[in-house]
């Protein structure tokens, strides 16, 4: 007989893995040690808004979102795996229908980047300081004379 024959040992890590990789695509390793299969990042597209978080620690949002993976042509696709996402951002919200980014952190998918909507607007905390002109009113002026 030609090959090689596996051991208990050898079968066992083989499950365990495939068990922690499943469980990690279902979202249900809850706060459990991936152990071998380390933290992980990946692309997704939310379902769902993605509110921001009444409380940082105690009462975070979730929405549904479905993972993005390259196919053979380097473009991205959606895959059929759906995972829930959870915000403990108190200030971000991520609308529906955006591509984002997260990272598998204590248990959890949580976003750690993401696309605006096409009518959202980029506001910079300088403008709350009424000593700072908006940007609109220092069109013209040379940088260096300010």
């Amino acid at each position: 007989m030609s090959g090689y024959l596996l051991g208990s040992d050898a079968l066992a890590l083989i499950r365990r893995v495939c068990k922690d990789y499943l469980a990690e695509a279902k979202n249900t390793l809850g706060n459990r040690s991936r152990g071998i299969m380390g933290q992980r990042n990946r692309q997704a597209y939310l379902l769902e808004d993605l509110y921001a978080a009444e409380d940082t620690l105690a009462d975070p949002s979730t929405a549904r979102a479905r993972l993005l993976r390259k196919n053979a042509s380097g473009n991205l696709e959606l895959t059929n795996t759906e995972v829930t996402v959870y915000n403990r951002f108190q200030n971000i919200s991520i609308d529906a229908d955006t591509y984002i980014k997260i990272e598998w952190i204590d248990g959890e998918w949580q976003p750690y980047s993401g696309d605006c909507a096409p009518d959202s607007q980029s506001i910079s905390s300088a403008g709350s300081d009424p000593s700072i002109p908006p940007a609109s009113d220092s069109v013209g002026v040379d940088p260096g004379s300010v």
